[in-house]
């Protein structure tokens, strides 16, 4: 068992899925095990209907009705994604996949240095 953690990334003005965030969202998925479970980061920046962590799960359900998805909905910065889903995952003793966007990959090393996650695009 592995929790997949999925950075957000902003909504657009219509509140859907931009394509970094499907193409993120895509990865993870594509990561998932029996048993894994998603962990989605992103709150409301762009000030929509929804979190980008609602809309993140909706999708991944819509793929896999059945996942396990734990919602960290308060972060507006990448920073905070981190900062928000390593207190969700200090109660979690298992392997953490972190996913983001291959051009976002370089800023996140930064912010989990000295975490034992492993990183993917």
């Amino acid at each position: 068992m592995k929790i997949i953690l999925i950075l957000g990334n902003k909504l657009l003005p219509s509140g859907k899925m931009t394509k970094i965030l499907k193409e993120r969202l895509d990865s993870g998925i594509k990561h998932y095990k029996k048993n894994d479970i998603f962990l989605v980061s992103g709150g409301n920046i762009a000030n929509v209907s929804h979190t980008e962590a609602y809309v993140m799960k909706k999708y991944i359900l819509s793929k896999l009705p059945y996942a396990e998805i734990i919602s960290e909905s308060k972060s507006l910065s990448t920073k905070e994604n981190i900062q928000y889903s390593k207190n969700i995952l200090k109660d979690y003793k298992c392997k953490v996949l972190l996913v983001t966007s291959s051009n976002h990959l370089k800023r996140v090393r930064k912010l989990v240095k000295g975490l034992d996650w492993e990183l993917t695009s």
